[in-house]
């Protein structure tokens, strides 16, 4: 179950029994030498219905910046495909680009990666793992599948994902109007009784699963901080699973990560922090300043974790100031 690396203070952790495979859903490895002190960037939602170019930008920015490493809270993909070469064609695209930063980049599983059966198929084939941990010093890390298993969309449903994240794609400066477009017209498909649980987070959390990360809680339970991600935020789910895991948490100091709703939200309840990430590309599900394009930036120090917020949109190179003539003013 687990694998050591290069130093003691790191280890990983994975479930041998769920898929046997030397295939992982990360990218590189944790730096060596890494202590109890650290950083690391955590990224939103680039899909669905994203806009071209804005998490590249994103590495760009942290390949400048170099965080230790990259969480990524789940929807990498637009997905929703039935035909595995049309998944595969996505991912190589978004891989290519993760791999090309050099940054260790961990993965977390969203809806649009996991949410019809060739989708699961491609990502167990090009990835193994769908939920894993690791430990770096006193930090303790969870990666869970809240898609396990995952809920079939009907295929009318995938139908209008398809065609509204296409217009989307075509014609971005209009993504607004085509997002309302998207929501009246999943809401004729609904009953009455299926538009009252339109608001309900559907987490799905296995008793594989769940047992996996009930060992790695008690055979790491003197570390000092753990970090959960997850895509859909349990918090928010009538989740008989997630309350366990929390049972499981029980008194230790512990943070959640999660996204799916593209944006940001920050809660605190005694040891607990809740926070559901903005996007880094998705499409906008509202107009405030919690639904801009962001980076979140997490330091650990001495045992002590800061969170920063980096808004993506308001990054820009430094070539887009020219100079220009200062008129001398009298005053």
């Amino acid at each position: 179950m687990t694998t050591q690396l290069e130093r003691k203070l790191i280890e990983m952790f994975i479930d041998e029994s769920r898929i046997a495979t030397d295939k992982r859903p990360w990218f590189g490895q944790l730096p060596e030498g890494l202590t109890n002190d650290f950083s690391f960037a955590v990224m939103g939602d680039r899909c669905g219905m994203m806009t071209a170019g804005v998490f590249e930008k994103g590495l760009e920015l942290l390949q400048d910046l170099r965080p230790d490493f990259v969480l990524f809270v789940g929807d990498l993909v637009e997905g929703y495909w039935k035909d595995a070469a049309k998944a595969c064609e996505e991912w190589e695209y978004i891989d290519a680009k993760i791999a090309a930063t050099s940054l260790p980049f961990f993965q977390t599983i969203g809806n649009h990666d996991y949410g019809t059966q060739a989708m699961v198929d491609v990502w167990r084939e090009r990835k193994g793992m769908d939920y894993y941990a690791f430990r770096i010093g006193d930090s303790l890390f969870l990666t869970l599948n809240t898609e396990d298993p995952f809920d079939a969309m009907p295929d009318e449903f995938i139908d209008v994902v398809k065609r509204s994240t296409e217009k989307v794609h075509q014609e971005p400066e209009r993504t607004m109007e085509y997002m309302k477009e998207f929501y009246d017209e999943i809401i004729s498909l609904l009953t009455p009784e299926q538009q009252q649980g339109m608001n309900h987070v559907n987490v799905g959390i296995s008793a594989q699963q769940l047992a996996f990360f009930e060992k790695v809680l008690t055979e790491n339970a003197d570390a000092k901080h753990t970090f959960v991600s997850m895509h859909k935020p349990g918090w928010k789910a009538e989740s008989v699973e997630f309350a366990r895991l929390e049972e499981l948490l029980a008194d230790r100091p512990y943070t959640v990560f999660a996204g799916h709703f593209h944006s940001l939200e920050y809660s605190q309840q005694d040891n607990r922090t809740y926070i559901q990430l903005g996007r880094t590309g998705a499409a906008a599900h509202g107009t405030g300043r919690a639904d801009d394009n962001l980076i979140l930036w997490v330091t650990v120090r001495s045992g002590s974790v800061s969170y920063r917020v980096m808004h993506l949109d308001g990054v820009t190179d430094v070539a887009a100031y020219p100079p220009h003539s200062h008129e001398q003013k009298e005053g």
